[in-house]
């Protein structure tokens, strides 16, 4: 395995680093200090070097935006109703940062964190300490994240918390857009989903507590081509496009999802034992985001964000993702990569 740091760009006056490692085969993973973003899982394609990843060529794709392309989100992902949830007779207040919901960890969370990073022959290992007074959240988390390449081409993602002083709450994913192919849009991908149901939101994207089933565009559970469901979206719903949590069957962390590019046959299975999975398939993205597919535009790549479903801090029967104080809990992702003609 070879490793290198390289700098990558500046952000709030401070220097991005980017972290690489490369296996036998030629894969590549490389990973930034700042959000722990993902910013490169390639593979090597007969002569062609091929990012699996959407990617910015510089800092500015990926902070003049709202798309958290590639971030590490955390403490928890996705929203919070009214931004609070009550706890042992109590309500805890959390940062407003979408309306009157908190969203992502709010404004100072992972995806706004410089990390410290450190390498060993296989992984690159990112720590950072969040007190309540940085993030607004219960408590302090020490956060310890690390990106694992395998030989066999496979990204493994841990994620892992130590809640002190007081509960808090740990729900943790990984932004990651994927684009396989060597287009500007997924229009050419398959997406299989292990899923059934997906949660009915409030207009402003907050599940409301009861599931839909996976019905017409929503019925993933084949190798479904993705055209076919984003123009019937396009033409029937607000958003677009898919920008849905699915309720993952529960699988003792096999696979829950498999993306693939029909006209290469490149394929990410992801694995998870968290029962949701958001997708969101940049549906406005527009064209002043720089990126490796060229300018950014609708469904130019696909967000795949493995987490227990959002608002569970309010809905109970979606899990518990309390993190008492003095507990540890770890959150791992798994995404392998293959050719599958």
């Amino acid at each position: 395995m070879k490793s290198s740091i390289t700098k990558f760009g500046e952000h709030n006056g401070q220097t991005v680093l980017m972290y690489t490692l490369i296996n036998e085969h030629g894969t590549r993973l490389s990973v930034l200090n700042f959000a722990g973003i993902w910013h490169e899982f390639s593979v090597l394609d007969g002569n062609k070097r091929v990012n699996l990843l959407l990617s910015s060529p510089t800092m500015i794709g990926y902070t003049n935006n709202n798309y958290y392309i590639n971030r590490l989100i955390g403490r928890v992902a996705g929203r919070i109703k009214d931004a609070k949830y009550q706890y042992q007779g109590k309500t805890v207040v959390t940062p407003k940062n979408d309306g009157l919901n908190s969203l992502h960890g709010g404004d100072n969370g992972w995806a706004n964190t410089f990390f410290n990073v450190t390498m060993t022959p296989e992984s690159i290992v990112l720590k950072a300490k969040i007190t309540s007074a940085q993030d607004g959240f219960p408590g302090t988390l020490d956060s310890t994240i690390e990106y694992l390449l395998t030989s066999d081409n496979q990204v493994m993602i841990k994620m892992t918390g130590t809640q002190s002083l007081v509960d808090g709450v740990f729900n943790p994913t990984v932004h990651a857009y994927f684009n396989l192919g060597e287009t500007s849009n997924i229009l050419n991908h398959i997406l299989q989903l292990k899923s059934d149901n997906h949660l009915a939101l409030a207009v402003d994207k907050v599940p409301i507590g009861t599931l839909s089933p996976n019905q017409g565009a929503y019925d993933l559970a084949y190798s479904s081509s993705l055209k076919r469901p984003l123009i019937q979206l396009k033409n029937t719903t607000s958003e677009q496009g898919f920008d849905d949590v699915f309720v993952m069957n529960q699988s003792a962390g096999k696979t829950v999802a498999i993306l693939k590019d029909t006209v290469s046959s490149r394929t990410i299975e992801i694995k998870s034992k968290r029962n949701g999975l958001v997708v969101f398939t940049a549906n406005t993205m527009t064209a002043d985001i720089p990126t490796n597919h060229g300018q950014g535009r609708r469904w130019i790549a696909v967000a795949l964000e493995p987490q227990t479903l959002p608002n569970s801090e309010n809905i109970p029967e979606f899990g518990d993702v309390t993190l008492k104080s003095g507990e540890t809990r770890q959150e791992v992702i798994i995404y392998q990569y293959h050719q599958s003609f």
